[in-house]
């Protein structure tokens, strides 16, 4: 599939209703399904004044006749979400229009990719962190030329460039030991791509995105 196909295949499926949180926790028990069913229900994200909202970009580009989009690679630091692998995004600031705008602007400033490179062509399902009550919404964009990325070293350790093909590799899927929240152990599903190890809500946000890219 090129990326031509790819996006007027994602452009019919995003006008369609949506996999959903079943399928963002495809890789998980039922018993994981059950308890983010349960977090689900006990909030109102309309009522509940602490809860923040932020946005990140599935950019979607051609290189070598295969389909990319970068992750990035967390700098190591003194928090929950030191060394961790993401999607380029972050909070939603007052001055951005809307959920896109905070996806594209945190882009450019994690990655280097001005706005004007990008394509957007629509949102998954937004994924719910209940520890940190964020709601992170997920914009689906594409670019037509080779990005060229320049990571703001405060923010990104390293830009990894992830296969769209590697999402369908049964052999790309583990469970390993994590450290969350407060450093908690917990084992957790995740995708395996050379060193790294992809879990939670960006594990979430690719097979949700799995699931979409079918044929």
């Amino acid at each position: 599939m090129n990326l031509t196909t790819l996006v007027h295949h994602l452009e019919e499926k995003l006008q369609s209703p949506l996999p959903g949180y079943k399928a963002q926790l495809g890789l998980y028990s039922d018993q994981g399904l059950k308890e983010y069913e349960s977090h689900l229900k006990n909030f109102d994200p309309d009522t509940d004044s602490n809860t923040r909202q932020s946005s990140v970009l599935i950019l979607l580009y051609e290189k070598e006749e295969k389909i990319y989009f970068p992750l990035i690679r967390r700098p190591e630091y003194e928090g929950v979400h030191s060394g961790q692998i993401a999607l380029p995004g972050g909070k939603v600031e007052p001055s951005d229009l809307d959920i896109l705008a905070t996806a594209l602007r945190e882009t450019q400033e994690e990655i280097g990719i001005p706005p004007e490179h990008i394509q957007t062509i629509g949102v998954l399902t937004p994924v719910f962190i209940p520890p940190s009550r964020f709601w992170v919404n997920v914009v689906v964009g594409y670019s037509d030329s080779l990005p060229a990325f320049i990571p703001d070293q405060r923010e990104v350790a390293e830009v990894i460039e992830y296969p769209l093909d590697q999402l369908q590799a049964i052999s790309s899927i583990e469970e390993r030991e994590v450290i969350r929240a407060q450093q908690w152990k917990m084992s957790a599903p995740g995708y395996v791509y050379q060193d790294h190890f992809i879990w939670g809500a960006t594990s979430m946000i690719l097979t949700e995105l799995r699931e979409l890219v079918k044929i």
